[in-house]
């Protein structure tokens, strides 16, 4: 993966990376699809054991970074991204029909 610049260094956590002695190439595949769905299987590999994958993907989340981060392609990412505020949405009419005055970023309990 190529270095995030925060300033003359890579962001922090980035120099812990399993990623770091790999080809960066990898971690951008042209397609998800087809013959490169090997290359993104590798890429995921690297990163499953990773240390800091945790803060991969959050930055990957923040960023709307393209390519492999955290062991997810951009499309996974997306996909989560929609799925949760579906269910916050779900969670918010739920609550309004019970009575309860609607409070955002609340979780349900």
């Amino acid at each position: 993966m190529p270095p995030v610049m925060s300033g003359p260094r890579p962001v922090g956590w980035m120099s812990y990376g399993a990623c770091r002695e790999a080809d960066p190439e990898l971690f951008f595949p042209i397609t998800a699809a087809g013959p490169a769905t090997q290359q993104v299987e590798a890429a995921k590999a690297i990163c499953r054991p990773c240390a800091v994958r945790a803060n991969c993907l959050s930055y990957a989340q923040a960023a709307r970074a393209e390519g492999i981060w955290g062991g997810t392609t951009l499309e996974e990412r997306l996909a989560a991204q929609s799925r949760g505020a579906r269910l916050r949405a779900a969670m918010a009419r739920e609550r309004n029909s019970q009575g309860q005055p609607f409070a955002p970023g609340r979780t349900a309990q």
